[in-house]
């Protein structure tokens, strides 16, 4: 911030709000200068206060109960404020590696349309691929694979091939529960992929082919060589021995 600008008034209100983000973020401050903070941000109401106040889901303080307590009462607080919050949650959940309460909060007060328009801005930002903490991706996949929603499957089948063993098991473990038929030959190919060295992957794929009852003779001779001594091909398909 320039000379000039700290002392406009726009430059003394960007200076408020950023330490009120401060100490409402801080691990180390008292939790009544946290909860004195949060409600500044919240009775200040721009849209860069409310991103900010959306921090606190970011750290931990050091007080485990008093944590989750605040951590509650910030997603209580701003899922009374409805939709005025979709703004700053979506730019919130662009910019942290932290997204799961606020995705809660966006489940709450926002419409299907709305709701599909930041998850599609962050699914656009985390594809398929190499990411060095793939940790945000599992937040975002986990919420949704809770979605009823026929596009949802679709969704889930681009990850089946994800570098990450974390997020191509339970996409895998998600396509099972959800039971589109649509996703055998996805799962399928994972099975087949030569590369797939990880056991649990694979036994979890037979399991969930056993389970479904899902017919795999058109794909008969590549099962075969990957079934082990828990499975049998039996009629074209995979029974649990």
């Amino acid at each position: 911030m320039g000379f000039k600008n700290l002392f406009s008034s726009s430059g003394r209100g960007k200076s408020k709000v950023d330490k009120l983000i401060k100490t409402a973020t801080n691990p180390y401050a008292q939790s009544a200068d946290r909860y004195d903070a949060m409600e500044r941000l919240l009775s200040e109401g721009s849209d860069e206060a409310l991103t900010g106040l959306f921090r606190r889901f970011t750290i931990v303080s050091t007080k485990s109960i008093e944590d989750e307590e605040e951590k509650g009462w910030v997603y209580r607080r701003l899922s009374d404020l409805g939709q005025k919050v979709l703004g700053p949650a979506k730019a919130f959940c662009l910019e942290s590696d932290n997204i799961a309460w606020a995705l809660r909060i966006v489940e709450d007060v926002a419409d299907e349309t709305q709701e599909w328009e930041i998850l599609d801005a962050l699914l656009e930002q985390h594809p398929p691929g190499y990411e060095r903490d793939p940790s945000k991706k599992l937040q975002l996949l986990t919420h949704v694979a809770e979605i009823e929603d026929p596009q949802v499957p679709r969704i889930l089948e681009g990850y089946v091939q994800d570098p990450d063993e974390g997020i191509r098991f339970f996409v895998v473990e998600q396509l099972f529960d959800i039971g589109d038929p649509a996703a055998r030959e996805p799962v399928l190919q994972r099975l087949l992929d030569p590369s797939e060295e990880s056991l649990r992957i694979r036994t979890k794929i037979l399991d969930g082919l056993a389970d479904r009852e899902w017919d795999v003779s058109d794909h008969a001779k590549g099962v075969a060589a990957n079934i082990g001594n828990e499975h049998a091909l039996e009629g074209g398909k995979i029974v649990r021995r």
